[in-house]
């Protein structure tokens, strides 16, 4: 699998070693601070490129058309965006963006990203719960039993009720993300097409069948082929 990180902070390096300890993974390490580009050539067997991410030429660079995930995770959530939109450009099959600023996820999913994480939201809604006295479930467990907590769009479920879905055994829609609130579903729950589905799937098997039911395998088919035809 070969994967591209713009934006070398505290998360696109975390998120390079965690890579770097799986099998099969190319890694294409782009920053746009010389300095730290120097360091993670010491520190990574990776393609290290110094530049700005949202450089056509500097994506070419990094073979982005035939990278399998181009993840953006810059400090600036503008910067992430445009990285975001020039993948997309180049059809790449996987794209993540980091976003802090959750008003942006609309432009996002409009210029057709789907896979966006936003950590500070996360950190503050725990801090949150937790002086409120709330215990917070660490979900490494989850994923250390093979449990996948995942974010889908609606896709080809949009205006259908909970209920009428017919989800895959070891799967459970926990949460519908609306304007910025989140919503417990019930069965009766009808499914917007602006919704965020927030999903936990026991398995990568599962996984797979959760991305069919809800559009995203057939999504990634047509962009492959679109990508082999270019």
């Amino acid at each position: 699998m070969r994967v591209i990180i713009v934006g070398m902070g505290g998360i696109g390096t975390q998120l390079a070693k965690d890579l770097s300890q799986r099998v099969n993974m190319e890694l294409v390490l782009i920053d746009a601070n010389e300095e730290k580009c120097e360091d993670l050539s010491r520190d990574f067997d990776a393609l290290v490129l110094h530049g700005d991410g949202t450089e056509l030429e500097l994506l070419n660079k990094a073979d982005a058309r035939n990278s399998d995930a181009l993840v953006a995770t810059t400090e600036s959530d503008a910067l992430n965006t445009v990285v975001g939109m020039m993948a997309k450009k180049l059809n790449v099959l996987k794209i993540v963006v980091k976003l802090n600023d959750v008003n942006l996820r609309t432009a996002c999913k409009e210029i057709g990203i789907d896979y966006i994480i936003s950590p500070t939201i996360s950190a503050a809604t725990e801090i949150s719960s937790i002086l409120h006295g709330y215990d917070i479930l660490d979900f490494s467990l989850l994923i250390r039993g093979g449990t996948r907590l995942i974010e889908l769009s609606p896709g080809d479920t949009a205006g259908k009720k909970i209920k009428d879905i017919n989800l895959p055994e070891g799967s459970l829609i926990i949460s519908i993300i609306r304007e910025n609130s989140a919503v417990v579903p019930e069965g009766k729950s009808e499914i917007l097409e602006d919704d965020i589905l927030l999903i936990l799937a026991e398995s990568e098997k599962i996984l797979e069948k959760l991305k069919d039911i809800f559009g995203e395998l057939k999504k990634a088919r047509r962009t492959k082929e679109n990508h082999q035809q270019i």
